[in-house]
């Protein structure tokens, strides 16, 4: 599989060696030319479509759509290796029995057309007319993860394992609406798919949106409705990491929870640097974003 650990631009500009490139695109083309749709265009009685302009066979797509698939085919790449099976028959590393994992660090994030003039995501909704309080909303997604505060759709920092104070849970409130759904009298369930709208209790009613949820002593990770985020936006915000030291900042859609809240003053560059978090005040759970 070629596309295997293919990375976009734009990360390998920023983070390897600032070099012009692009992504692998025998994939995108193969499964085009071999699986799918084929080099031209053909009539309802299997022969090919001429282009009047040319007098020549129309072609299905352009090098140009190679270019464009293959930048929605970064990131992909094998999961770990299981130890009780591959490595017990042959020593192979690969793993050919889970789905492939996607590395977002490696996606390409900026639109890729489609074939019929629009782009890949038209169908789907916007991100941003996402209804308030989602994690709230019928449709809305849980999956259980037992023990572990650790999401399976992010890469979570470790100390957000750890339970301690310095790492704060989203505890729900057992008179909580989405609790009940979620506890089913103890039975908990492996998804949960919420059948109607929920009314907020206690520290719900203050988040945007949340991540992992605590129910007595097991998880539940929210997951969010599939939507398309726009790389262009107006009145973009800056952001940084909380000690971003030479990270620097980055622009955020502010319609969107894409960070948290810090104390700090700008004119104040070492509070800048390190901005300081407030339970309760500037943040309710680890790894919490606001709009």
């Amino acid at each position: 599989l070629t596309y295997l650990k293919s990375k976009s631009h734009p990360y390998i500009f920023r983070k390897e060696d600032k070099r012009v490139s692009s992504p692998d695109e025998n994939y995108a083309r193969e499964i085009m030319q071999l699986f799918t749709i084929g080099l031209f265009v053909l009539n309802e009685d299997g022969t090919q479509v001429i282009d009047s302009s040319t007098g020549k066979p129309k072609e299905t797509y352009t090098n140009e759509d190679i270019e464009s698939f293959a930048r929605a085919w970064t990131g992909f790449d094998r999961q770990a290796v299981r130890g009780n099976y591959e490595e017990r028959r042959g020593g192979s590393t690969d793993n050919k029995i889970d789905p492939l994992q996607v590395i977002a660090a490696y996606r390409d994030p900026f639109p890729k057309a489609d074939l019929a003039g629009g782009f890949l995501g038209d169908r789907y909704l916007r991100c941003v007319d996402l209804p308030s309080q989602s994690f709230l909303k019928k449709g809305a997604v849980y999956t259980l993860r037992g023990a572990s505060p650790l999401s399976e759709y992010r890469t979570d920092p470790s100390q957000y394992a750890t339970e301690t104070d310095s790492a704060e849970k989203f505890a729900l409130d057992t008179n909580s609406a989405l609790y009940q759904r979620l506890h089913n009298g103890g039975q908990y369930k492996l998804s949960v798919e919420l059948d109607e709208d929920l009314v907020c209790t206690a520290t719900e009613c203050n988040v945007d949106t949340v991540r992992m949820v605590k129910v007595d002593d097991v998880y539940y990770e929210f997951k969010e409705r599939p939507c398309v985020q726009m790389a262009f936006y107006d009145d973009g915000k800056q952001i940084r990491a909380k000690e971003n030291k030479d990270l620097g900042s980055m622009c955020a859609n502010p319609n969107l929870a894409h960070a948290s809240e810090a104390c700090c003053r700008e004119e104040r560059y070492q509070e800048v640097r390190q901005a300081t978090k407030v339970t309760g005040v500037t943040y309710f759970y680890e790894g919490e974003r606001t709009k």
